[in-house]
């Protein structure tokens, strides 16, 4: 139930003198000196991955560079998942486990873990963010809201869910009046990093990480930054609804990469309807929100609970069916895009519309489509009928 985004390219019919790097993944580019080669990973942060990487001559090995990037994904994945322990690999997992045992009724001699660099410097980022979107007081974004989306993971975990009951949605159990009464250990204030010894600590016992807010936009991030550094064009989809790209499409005629997006439904979704389609510049990631995505209805109330959980209320938040925003960092992307689906549309397009290199799209419940300010509305031809088209100005 993700967001489907489909890359559009012309057919390829220009001629090269040197060799195809992988016949099984690649094919000649439409300007003669790329071929278009396509790897996909499934096993990775429980989505499909997928990169569109333009090979040129006298640059680096095309199985070299997809190897490195499943090293990564590897590695990320194994530190971010918050379900599985992994042997040798003190992760989120690995915290979460030793949680209580992290802190101290003495403030000052809490206890701690040391942890690998790499998930010492995404906790870091992600608490340097907790204020990136904020609305009565409360950010919007917080990886230390665990406890919480522990109890809406359980629910849609239920043996009690019946699959494919309604709308060929899952059926789960209602949440029981007073289950998120609280109080919950989710002050992110209260979590400790120290750089000298590289080790997380908690200040107060029941805490849990959630890194799910920004996992694959912050690997993503690292992916891109890895790619730019070939200096080849390329458009990394980290797990459908998340993309951005790089370098100039050789594979069309004014060089932009073309996404749509995916038309929400709650239910069974129709394959490759869509409601928009973007055309995004080099550097530039398009990341989407939506409660059609991750959800269950209540099998006593039938109200759709989604997955993005609103840290004032402790349940489903947003008043749209989703949200895709465009920024060029693809972790903070990640982050807004979350973050601005819980504002709200009135509030979200006013902080949307204040953030400079932040723009946005949303679809509301009734098919209405708004965008912010510094998006261009036009039509798009597909096939037979029209779509709105949102370039940047």
């Amino acid at each position: 139930m993700l967001t489907l985004s489909l890359l559009f390219t012309v057919s390829c019919t220009a001629t090269t003198a040197w060799e195809n790097p992988n016949p099984d993944l690649c094919v000649l580019a439409a300007d003669g000196a790329h071929y278009k080669c396509d790897v996909t990973w499934t096993s990775y942060f429980d989505t499909t991955i997928r990169l569109t990487y333009y090979a040129a001559k006298d640059k680096p090995e095309v199985n070299d560079v997809f190897e490195h990037i499943r090293e990564i994904l590897w590695d990320y994945h194994r530190l971010f998942d918050k379900y599985h322990p992994y042997e040798g690999v003190v992760g989120v997992y690995a915290i979460n486990a030793d949680a209580d045992a992290l802190t101290s009724s003495n403030p000052v001699q809490y206890g701690k873990i040391t942890i690998d660099q790499r998930l010492f410097d995404a906790l870091r980022y992600g608490l340097d963010q907790e204020d990136a979107v904020q609305d009565d007081g409360v950010s919007l974004f917080n990886i230390a809201l665990g406890p919480v989306l522990a109890i809406w993971h359980d629910l849609r975990e239920s043996d009690a869910c019946d699959e494919f009951q309604v709308l060929g949605a899952l059926v789960c159990p209602s949440p029981a009046p007073g289950l998120f009464d609280g109080p919950f250990a989710i002050d992110p204030s209260r979590i400790v990093l120290n750089e000298a010894d590289r080790s997380i600590a908690f200040l107060v016992p029941g805490m849990r990480l959630d890194l799910g807010g920004y996992a694959k936009g912050y690997v993503a991030e690292i992916i891109t930054d890895y790619l730019d550094s070939l200096d080849v064009p390329y458009i990394f989809n980290a797990g459908a609804s998340n993309v951005k790209s790089g370098g100039v499409n050789p594979n069309s005629g004014d060089g932009f990469y073309t996404v749509a997006l995916t038309t929400p439904k709650i239910g069974l979704a129709t394959p490759g309807e869509f409601f928009a389609v973007v055309k995004i510049a080099s550097d530039l990631a398009i990341v989407t929100s939506g409660n059609y995505q991750r959800y269950f209805i209540g099998n006593e109330d039938r109200v759709v609970y989604h997955h993005i959980i609103d840290p004032r209320t402790y349940y489903p938040g947003g008043d749209a069916m989703a949200v895709s925003v465009l920024h060029e960092d693809g972790a903070l992307a990640d982050i807004y895009s979350t973050a601005v689906y819980l504002l709200g549309l009135e509030k979200g397009l006013a902080f949307v519309n204040a953030t400079a290199g932040l723009e946005a799209i949303w679809y509301l419940e009734d098919g209405t489509i708004v965008h912010s300010d510094g998006l261009n509305k036009d039509t798009f031809t597909y096939g037979s009928s029209s779509y709105p088209l949102f370039t940047l100005k």
